[in-house]
């Protein structure tokens, strides 16, 4: 992970509302299956407003095409105008997201952005108690660069070169347990999503690759888990073992979360055919691997561009 994403993904911690009342706001409604953004950005010239109603729009649309719909009915996304070149932001409820661009952010960075698509992904997943945050920010961390591949805004090579590079962090330190007792940075976003992985491999290899970790996800929305809802974890590992006839939610957050963990990622990237973002499609994993990052139908999807 590059310096610049280690420290956004920081400030999603820290960040806190800004947009007041007295600032002039500039809005939109960007509509998707079934939902939409009700879109609120802070007036002023760098970025356009058209190039940030675009770049929501295209995280609205990588979050849509994952979960078959837009996750909830209306969501109010509020940008706040700030100085410098980053980007950074927090989900409120399953309700509104408050995101904080700065003015002299490229119109090509919010092409590649991730913290938007990472935001709303949040939509889609219940509350849960405090030492489970890092299945919610896991689930953001490891999806969130899976559906925009599926989409076209990334390729299949950076994601799985970022993943197996990023991947590392999330590792138990020296006195650290299982990721419930555990709250680093490192174990509530890579350890997170090193959970969601290893349970998305689980899955599709007792299952023959007909479902996945996507079954599980969308089954808990279906059953009204979206973020505006507190759940237990247990609620969560039943409805998601259950959409996919297996356990592997429940053994790996066994396995992850009560205890201390070891992982062998070189050798599960041998067998998905990963060498450094290149591809072996001789190797026993490689369908799997094809299937995560495959691309969908795009017929909801619009092209990208400056106005």
């Amino acid at each position: 992970m590059s310096p610049a994403r280690c420290a956004a993904i920081a400030v999603l911690l820290a960040l806190a509302p800004r947009t007041s009342a007295a600032q002039e706001l500039t809005r939109s409604r960007v509509v998707l299956p079934g939902g939409a953004i009700e879109l609120a950005v802070e007036r002023g010239e760098r970025p356009s407003f058209a190039q940030i109603e675009q770049w929501v729009r295209r995280a609205g649309i990588a979050v849509s095409s994952f979960y078959g719909r837009f996750p909830v009915r209306s969501v109010k996304v509020i940008v706040s105008r700030v100085p410098g070149r980053g980007i950074g932001g927090t989900a409120y409820g399953g309700r509104t997201v408050r995101m904080r661009l700065g003015v002299d952010t490229p119109p090509g960075r919010l092409r590649t952005d991730w913290a938007m698509t990472h935001e709303l992904f949040h939509l889609g997943f219940p509350d849960l108690d405090r030492r489970h945050l890092w299945m919610q920010e896991g689930l953001a961390t490891y999806f969130e660069p899976i559906a925009r591949a599926r989409v076209g805004d990334m390729t299949a090579a950076q994601v799985w070169l970022e993943l197996f590079r990023d991947l590392p962090q999330g590792f138990p330190r020296a006195g650290d347990g299982g990721l419930d007792q555990t709250r680093t940075w490192g174990a509530t976003y890579w350890g997170g999503a090193l959970f969601w992985f290893l349970a998305d491999i689980e899955i599709r290899q007792r299952t023959r690759n007909r479902r996945s970790a996507d079954d599980a996800l969308r089954a808990i929305l279906a059953a009204g888990g979206d973020g505006s809802r507190l759940w237990s974890v247990e609620r969560v590992l039943q409805i998601g073992d259950r959409a996919t006839g297996t356990a592997a939610l429940a053994t790996t957050y066994d396995r992850l979360a009560r205890r201390r963990f070891r992982v062998d990622l070189d050798a599960l990237a041998a067998r998905l055919g990963v060498d450094a973002g290149r591809f072996d499609d001789g190797a026993p994993l490689a369908a799997i691997r094809r299937s995560i990052t495959a691309p969908i139908p795009r017929p909801a999807r619009q092209p990208a561009r400056d106005r």
